[in-house]
């Protein structure tokens, strides 16, 4: 792992600010498998939020995570803005899924819609997210947050912007 962070110039040990450091250098299906393999840190948020990452394929990105309580809302399910950022999370990295190395996307609109409440008896969830397009400005995803069963819990859309990272220009 080591040896692959040091070529992608992020140093070992280094806080890990963003993964702009790795898009810049390569395209987001090898970052994204990279990620999902260990041998590079994965993002900020997905550490962070405990979310895993199963599934990496272009235009196909599946994130999972395991409902806890201390994750719930005052009705005793996990917070909304939890599920969304486990849909967004998936959904943006879809997208990044099929751009070139220095491109990078980001949200410009999200929609969840929420169907049962997922608790910590729910078991693992996964927010399953497929690209729906792709222009050369903005593309559109959507996602499926369902337990291991296939039940759907939630479903999502969104929007989002492609930018190009200048300083690799």
């Amino acid at each position: 792992m080591s040896t692959e962070i040091e070529r992608l110039g992020v140093p070992v040990g280094a806080a890990y600010p963003h993964a702009m450091d790795i898009f810049r250098r390569l395209d987001g299906l090898e970052a994204l498998g990279m990620m999902q393999r260990g041998e590079v840190p994965v993002t900020n948020i997905t550490r962070w939020m405990n979310f895993s990452l199963e599934t990496v394929e272009r235009g196909h990105v599946t994130f999972g995570m395991v409902p806890h309580e201390e994750l719930y809302n005052l009705i005793g399910s996990v917070h909304g803005g939890i599920i969304t950022t486990l849909m967004d999370n998936a959904l943006g990295c879809s997208v990044q899924s099929i751009l070139p190395a220095g491109r990078v996307a980001t949200t410009m609109d999200l929609h969840t819609r929420f169907h049962r409440p997922v608790t910590a008896a729910t078991g693992k969830v996964f927010a399953d997210a497929r690209v729906v397009h792709s222009g050369r400005r903005t593309a559109t995803a959507e996602a499926h947050l369902v337990d291991a069963a296939g039940t759907v819990y939630a479903t999502g859309t969104s929007t989002l912007m492609i930018l190009e990272d200048r300083s690799t220009t």
